[in-house]
């Protein structure tokens, strides 16, 4: 009979695995950690750490040097930019793109 294994659109779940003897399979889980042991989580090795704290403080640093430069924009006139401006925005264009590519 065909949709036989469908009722009301859900499907019945599959049948447990079965030996040749036609007793269910007995299902191996992975061993507990011996007594006094606890797994640990897989974690970063210190280098990888030490880059995410670089890269978390550099990020620190740019959100800080934008907000000066824009007060510094905005102490500027419409039609001028003064060389201080300037070298910031360098500054910055700079500390992006070493936290961009991750050189030193």
């Amino acid at each position: 009979m065909a949709g036989a294994g469908l009722l009301r659109g859900h499907a019945q779940s599959a049948p447990a695995p079965t030996t040749a003897a036609g007793a269910p399979e007995k299902v191996v889980s992975a061993p507990a950690p011996a007594a006094g042991q606890q797994e640990k989580p897989p974690t970063g090795n210190a280098a990888d750490e030490t880059q995410k704290q670089q890269i978390a403080s550099d990020c620190a640093d740019l959100l800080k040097m934008a907000a000066d430069l824009k007060s510094a924009v905005d102490k500027t006139t419409k039609d001028t930019l003064s060389l201080t401006v300037v070298r910031k925005a360098s500054e910055i264009e700079q500390l992006a793109h070493k936290v961009r590519t991750g050189s030193p």
